[in-house]
């Protein structure tokens, strides 16, 4: 195995274990930018783990079992840091040719050794999103571009998911074990509510919006600080400061790096404009060029390019349902005055 998947697969490993530290995360999520294949890995598991396993258990086992042995065979990982844990199995599941889901096996030796724990990764695409049902009865789901990772079972006195994308949850009450969202910015405990977390790790911030309920925010910049929404909140975290906490919280202390606001709402039907993807509308709220093209690239599944850096400032607000692309474009020329071209899956963007 190249020494580049390694680094790879310990990251995804850390993640899963709760070990890994913003800058490993961060990490991870470069990688998955850098090397799109390893992505691919991920998403192209899913046709056989979680279909064509199900049916024979002895092929599920038997993958195991070899994968297992060629780990086994190879020269065991350095030491973890602190409490001189080792991480030594990290299974990928076995490639298949659809992408869309993933199911990893991975297991971890700490001190005290607990069982191996599996979860399930559901990923979209650009241009595609999911809908989700989660072992405890919640309802997920996801939009384009997005991972969702959670354990199989659902065990343990906390429902842990983590989230890199934008997902809606609909949590099944449970007031013995509460719901908590990871992302590389915040973690929000709810629970049972209605909520949308935005947490894409190539934007300039996180966003919690509440529907329903109350939630409690927990930022990772300053984990003693807690932020307790209430519906129709809005809490905005920037993604600048995740390289170093100690910055990140004297911006906190400051109030450059959080903003609590409210959701924005439709005059014609009262819908929240934050939540409008799951109704299939492509919404854009006095938002900037720049945060417009890349849900664009999302929801169309293209690159947009802005060839001039004074464009990406000006904003936009608008819905658009069963538009296709060369619509959204020319409204939006006619509101922005620029010039544009659609060449294949590529939309250039010029003064």
């Amino acid at each position: 195995m190249h020494p580049r998947e390694d680094q790879f697969w310990l990251l995804v490993s850390l993640r899963f274990s709760g070990e890994a530290t913003p800058e490993e995360s961060a990490m991870l999520d470069r990688l998955l930018e850098e090397r799109p294949e390893m992505a691919a890995r991920l998403e192209a598991t899913s046709d056989w783990w979680i279909h064509a396993a199900p049916r024979n258990p002895g092929l599920k086992k038997g993958a195991l079992q070899r994968h297992l042995q060629r780990l086994n065979e190879r020269e065991k990982l350095p030491p973890r840091r602190g409490g001189g844990r080792r991480l030594f199995l990290f299974i990928a599941g076995v490639a298949a040719s659809l992408a869309g889901f993933s199911f990893f096996i991975y297991h971890w030796t700490p001190k005290h050794p607990t069982p191996t724990v599996a979860h399930n990764s559901i990923s979209t695409k650009s241009g595609s999103k999911s809908k989700i049902q989660l072992p405890d009865g919640s309802q997920v789901w996801l939009n384009s571009d997005s991972r969702l990772i959670y354990s199989e079972t659902f065990t343990g006195n906390e429902r842990e998911v983590q989230l890199c994308g934008e997902a809606y949850f609909d949590v099944a009450k449970d007031p013995i074990h509460p719901f908590v969202i990871h992302t590389n910015t915040i973690d929000v405990r709810v629970l049972g509510t209605t909520l949308n977390v935005r947490s894409y790790s190539n934007e300039k911030n996180t966003e919690a919006v509440l529907i329903r309920g109350s939630v409690e925010v927990i930022l990772h910049s300053d984990p003693e600080k807690k932020i307790i929404l209430k519906p129709n909140d809005k809490l905005i975290v920037s993604n600048a400061n995740l390289a170093s906490t100690k910055t990140a919280k004297a911006d906190a202390d400051s109030g450059r790096t959080l903003n609590l606001g409210k959701v924005h709402f439709m005059a014609r039907d009262s819908s929240a404009v934050e939540v409008l993807w799951v109704k299939n509308k492509l919404a854009f709220d006095k938002e900037t060029l720049e945060t417009v093209a890349l849900k664009m690239e999302r929801w169309f599944n293209v690159k947009v390019i802005i060839t001039d850096d004074s464009l990406k400032q000006m904003e936009f607000s608008g819905v658009f349902e069963e538009e296709a692309l060369p619509q959204v474009m020319e409204a939006l020329r006619l509101t922005g005055n620029f010039h544009y071209t659609i060449r294949r899956r590529v939309v250039t963007i010029r003064p």
